[in-house]
C-alpha cells in the first residue's frame, strides 16, 4: 500500500461528515435562504465584497433584496436590503441590555442609499429618517439596546466556565459592517444623471444588518445589583466602528435574532416599509420636488464627478 494514501482510520466517515456539518453554520444558511425567498426576497448566497483595509475578497453569508412599490405610475421603489450572517453558536451569546435615554435619535443609524435620501423642505435638506418621522415607528427606536456582549468557554482544566469575547463573533460584527459600507458605496456610485426627458424615480435601499443564531441568545441586565438573565428572540446591538473613508467613528445598529424569530422579523421590516410607503404617498409632491432639485444640482456641477455620492447623501 503506497505511503501517501491515508488509511481508512484517517478518512472521515459519512456519519462524521454529518456531525461536523451539524456543528457549523452551513445548515442554518440552508434553512434561512428559502424563508427569505418565500417572503419575496431575491437572495444571494455568499456574495463577495472587498475588505477596505486589506483589499482581500471576503464573503457574507446571505444578502437579500425585496421591493415595495411606492406609486402606481412609474418605477418608484423602496428596497429593503438584508445583509445576514448565520452562526451556529455552540454556547449561548449574552447581550447586556439597557434602556436608551435617547432612543428617538437611533434613526440616525438607519442606513439608506439612493435617490432621494435627503428631502427639500423649502429652506434646506432634511434626512430620510426625519422626513418620514421614523422615530415614531422604526424598531431601532423601541426596546432596550446593547453595547456589550459575551459568550462562554470552559477553562483548560474544565473546572469552570469563563465569560469572554469570542474572536470569531467579533470578526462577524466587523465584517458585517464592512459589507454594509461596500453595498452603500456601490449603490451611490452606480447613480448617473438621467437622460434628457427621462424621469428620475424613487430608488432607495434601506439596509438591515442582521445576525441569525441557531444556538442560545440571552439578554442580561443589572437590577438592584442582581444580574437578571432572559432568553431572547431579538436583541438590538449598537457598535461603533472607525471608517477610513471619513476618518471618523460611525455608529451602527445590528439586529441579532434567534432562528425561530426570522419570519416575525421579516414581517416587522414589511411593516416599516409600508409605513414609509404611505408617508411617501401622502407627501408625494415633496418627494418629487426633492428628486428634481437633487438632479438639477447634479446637472449644474461644473465637472462630472467620479461618484455623485457626496451630492446625493444627506
Amino acid at each position: 500500500m503506497p505511503k501517501n494514501l491515508p488509511s481508512s482510520a484517517n478518512r472521515i466517515s459519512a456519519k462524521q461528515m454529518r456531525e461536523a456539518i451539524g456543528k457549523s453554520g452551513y445548515l442554518l444558511e440552508q434553512r434561512v435562504e428559502p424563508i427569505l425567498w418565500e417572503a419575496g426576497y431575491y437572495v444571494q448566497a455568499n456574495p463577495a465584497y472587498p475588505d477596505p483595509q486589506t483589499g482581500k475578497s471576503r464573503e457574507i453569508d446571505i444578502s437579500a433584496l425585496s421591493a415595495t412599490r411606492v406609486y402606481k405610475n412609474g418605477f418608484h421603489f423602496l428596497f429593503p436590503f438584508l445583509l445576514c450572517e448565520c452562526e451556529n453558536n455552540s454556547q449561548p451569546i449574552m447581550f447586556f441590555t439597557k434602556e436608551s435615554p435617547i432612543a428617538f435619535t437611533h434613526t440616525w443609524e438607519v442606513k439608506a442609499s439612493g435617490v432621494p435620501v435627503k428631502f427639500w423642505d423649502g429652506e434646506g435638506y432634511v434626512s430620510f429618517s426625519d422626513f418620514t418621522n421614523m422615530e415614531q415607528f422604526h424598531h431601532y427606536c423601541k426596546g432596550d439596546i446593547a453595547t456589550q456582549y459575551c459568550s462562554f468557554q470552559l477553562t483548560k482544566d474544565k473546572s469552570s466556565w469563563v465569560a469572554l469575547h469570542n474572536e470569531e463573533q467579533h470578526n462577524t460584527l466587523d465584517f458585517l459592517i464592512k459589507a454594509l459600507e461596500y453595498e452603500i458605496a456601490k449603490h451611490f456610485d452606480s447613480w448617473a444623471l438621467p437622460d434628457e426627458g427621462e424621469e428620475e424615480m424613487v430608488n432607495i435601499q434601506v439596509y438591515y444588518p442582521l445576525i441569525v443564531l441557531q444556538g442560545g441568545l440571552y439578554s442580561a441586565s443589572l437590577v438592584n445589583n442582581h444580574l437578571i438573565l432572559r432568553k431572547s428572540k431579538h436583541v438590538q446591538f449598537r457598535k461603533e466602528f472607525f471608517l477610513p473613508r471619513t476618518n471618523e467613528v460611525e455608529t451602527y445598529q445590528i439586529d441579532v435574532i434567534s432562528e425561530e424569530y426570522l419570519r416575525d422579523y421579516l414581517k416587522m421590516i414589511d411593516s416599516e416599509m409600508e409605513k414609509v410607503k404611505r408617508i411617501f404617498q401622502r407627501k408625494k409632491k415633496e418627494v418629487l420636488i426633492s428628486i428634481l432639485k437633487i438632479v438639477e444640482e447634479a446637472k449644474g456641477l461644473k465637472e462630472k464627478p467620479k461618484s455623485y455620492r457626496e451630492y446625493l447623501e444627506f
